[in-house]
């Protein structure tokens, strides 16, 4: 078996109490059957407490009058880990935000976005990500699988990243490319000889005739088309849209050029360096997932996606903020967009089926 994950993966330790916006908070936690079991024959002191704060028949956890998880305290630490230890925890709360992709013979192994401390490390982080692989003698077999499209699909993914991080080219350029070898891995895929891909062929190239409707189209999207799982969310996304449309596409092609201009001379990290770790991220993660079903265009176009609705979204913070972000700012919008894409698997599915771009 072979294990990948990010660089980054080791420096991750939850900071608990400190966390700006914990796990613990507003989220349905579902339990594992094993552990639910374990709940239920606990017999030590802390049993009634226990028993009363699980709701049994959704075998979940409940919430308290704020909203948040039951066992969760003032202090910010879990009252079922003080009584019981952290082997009581179920796998979510035990695993969270490590997050693994499962393919034959190889587990890929990450970090999640929606975690505020992962949101920080990644958007720190100037370097490019690299993959780190250990083994070991594990094997395994899964029926009906395609391991020749597995092998291609590393090569595709292996060639996106490859661009993405090539910071000799704008990130336009860059993700211009990337776009171009979803469109044509998709339609080699389809016409059976995916091995034959190829980035720069002029039957798959991407058209952006209008960028201020292409943005429009992008932040639609999120209101519109996918399931809003926070009511605060909504309300930010009604108020960025407002923020950066209401003075139609000259008073957004200004703002986005003083914006550009502000961050340059800003003390965050480079902005298509920021970009470019979130291209990687999404790509790193969800790509190989199309061995299962084929989606090669929808997992390479929603990664482009995602970059583009979060690059609209720190627009709209600058802009409410009088011109100024800090990187609280970033990390903040990171991971909430992240919440509201990666913890449905209805929105997973739909960003992949949405029309992000017109090609040509």
């Amino acid at each position: 078996m072979i294990y990948s994950y990010p660089d980054y993966y080791k420096k991750f330790r939850c900071i608990a109490d400190k966390c700006p916006d914990t796990c613990c908070s507003d989220w349905q936690i579902v339990i594992d059957d094993e552990s639910l079991e374990k709940y239920r024959n606990y017999a030590g002191e802390y049993r009634q407490t226990l028993h009363r704060n699980i709701q049994w028949e959704e075998g979940v956890f409940g919430h308290n009058r704020k909203g948040k998880c039951a066992f969760l305290r003032d202090d910010g630490l879990c009252d079922m880990y003080k009584h019981m230890g952290k082997d009581s925890l179920c796998t979510t709360c035990r695993e969270y935000p490590r997050h693994t992709e499962e393919f034959e013979n190889i587990r890929e192994i990450s970090l999640s976005l929606s975690c505020p401390e992962v949101a920080r490390i990644l958007m720190q982080k100037t370097e490019p990500v690299t993959f780190v692989c250990e083994e070991d003698d594990e094997e395994e077999v899964f029926e009906d699988y395609d391991y020749f499209l597995f092998s291609n699909l590393e090569d595709i993914r292996e060639e996106i990243l490859k661009i993405t991080q090539n910071r000799e080219e704008s990130l336009k350029a860059r993700i211009r490319k990337v776009l171009q070898i979803g469109a044509s891995a998709q339609r080699h895929y389809e016409e059976g000889d995916l091995i034959d891909w190829d980035e720069c062929e002029d039957t798959d190239k991407v058209c952006v005739k209008d960028e201020y409707e292409l943005f429009r189209k992008h932040m639609r999207f999120l209101s519109e088309e996918l399931e809003l799982l926070y009511q605060d969310w909504d309300d930010m996304l009604v108020e960025s849209e407002v923020l950066l449309f209401d003075l139609g596409e000259a008073g957004f092609t200004a703002n986005k050029k003083r914006f550009l201009s502000w961050w340059g001379n800003s003390s965050l990290p480079s902005l298509e360096i920021v970009l470019e770790q979130i291209v990687v991220y999404f790509i790193s993660i969800y790509l190989l997932g199309a061995v299962y079903d084929g989606n090669i265009l929808g997992k390479i176009d929603s990664a482009v996606g995602h970059v583009t609705v979060i690059f609209l979204l720190l627009l709209a913070r600058w802009i409410k903020c009088s011109e100024k972000l800090e990187m609280a700012d970033l990390i903040e919008l990171v991971y909430r967009y992240s919440r509201e894409i990666e913890h449905s698997d209805e929105n997973l599915d739909r960003v992949e089926e949405l029309d992000w771009f017109i090609r040509i």
